[in-house]
């Protein structure tokens, strides 16, 4: 007859042996998800970061992002379909580190019917919404080559994940990391062409397309512009209006560039604007027959008192700037234009 305390501990016994295989289970099951949670998409990129010399962006030729190559042009990474223009350092470290330590996440389809569904259809059929990134080495050797589709936002504020497969190859996966791939030519570029505080600039110099000049004065006291010499008759029409002239350089922001290649044409108007520290920057103006656009060149010179850090700021503007020509936007274009008549009214009398 079996005893209480036999049948406690057979009971006893084959509990632990249930949690054991319990265990070994949830370890094998643990194993299996992490070795797909932590193994590298491409794990020997981090080895061949050295050793890429071109960035490949394809896309669908109905995509308006646009495909282009990113290269080394000397010490700087350029953008080969806007004739070699710097692109941002860090966005370049960025995506290559991003790919380097992209990790598989989670088994998705192989079925290239279902690719949509995830934007990673074949950029060769029409309405793909998919990137194409190619890493290639300096003989043109293909280094990694990957298609990615929709990115997911971790709503926890942890790593963002992206769906994502590899060139030829129809099994996706969702894949974990701070990988983001830009959109179009802008996004890789450094737009920022000036960056001047308003509380720098002493006054301000525009030539008219009708060849007259207004000089407009920076009012540190009342924080605004003034117009040097206004006519007895005339006011100020909009504070507002004359601050958004006087401030062009505090964020101008390129909207596309290309090799300089028109003639400056001084009945378009321009500008020059002069800092209390001996910066002075200078725009002016080209019409391209083509296409009806304005494209801006931009330039700059040092005054006698000017610092070693104000000429290196004016170093660092022409290397941006020199042998290139800009578009700078309608708004922009509208402000560089404006005339005593656009920026005065007749006084009103009381």
């Amino acid at each position: 007859m079996l005893t209480k305390r036999f049948v406690y501990g057979l009971t006893f016994l084959t509990a632990l042996v249930s949690i054991a295989a319990c265990l070994v289970q949830y370890n094998r099951w643990a194993d299996t998800i992490r070795k797909v949670d932590e193994d590298l998409v491409f794990p020997q990129l981090a080895d061949k970061l050295e050793s890429v010399a071109k960035i490949k962006i394809e896309r669908s030729l109905s995509d308006v992002r646009g495909s282009f190559v990113i290269q080394p042009y000397g010490n700087i990474w350029g953008i080969q379909e806007k004739g070699g223009y710097q692109t941002r350092s860090s966005v370049i470290r960025e995506t290559l580190i991003g790919l380097s330590q992209l990790t598989y996440q989670e088994v998705k389809t192989k079925d290239p019917s279902r690719h949509s569904k995830l934007k990673l259809r074949d950029i060769s059929l029409k309405q793909s919404e998919a990137t194409q990134v190619t890493l290639e080495d300096g003989e043109g050797r293909a280094i990694i080559s990957a298609l990615f589709g929709k990115r997911l936002q971790n709503l926890s504020g942890g790593t963002p994940s992206v769906y994502m497969r590899k060139k030829g190859n129809a099994q996706s996966w969702l894949a974990k990391g701070e990988l983001e791939i830009r959109n179009g030519p802008l996004d890789w570029l450094s737009v920022i062409l000036t960056a001047i505080q308003r509380e720098r600039i002493k006054n301000v110099l525009i030539t008219t397309f009708d060849g007259n000049e207004l000089k407009l004065i920076y009012n540190k006291d009342f924080e605004r512009f003034e117009i040097k010499d206004i006519p007895e008759n005339r006011e100020i029409r909009s504070q507002f209006q004359l601050l958004n002239v006087g401030i062009i350089p505090e964020n101008l922001l390129l909207q596309d560039v290309r090799p300089a290649e028109l003639t400056v044409d001084p009945s378009l108007g321009g500008a020059r604007w002069e800092t209390t520290d001996g910066l002075v920057i200078y725009l002016s103006l080209a019409a391209d027959i083509n296409n009806s656009k304005l494209w801006a060149s931009i330039s700059t010179k040092t005054t006698s008192n000017a610092t070693d850090k104000v000429k290196k700021e004016a170093a660092n503007i022409d290397q941006r700037a020199k042998g290139w020509e800009f578009l700078l936007g309608d708004e922009v274009i509208k402000k560089l234009q404006s005339t005593l008549n656009t920026l005065t009214k007749i006084k009103t009398s009381d």
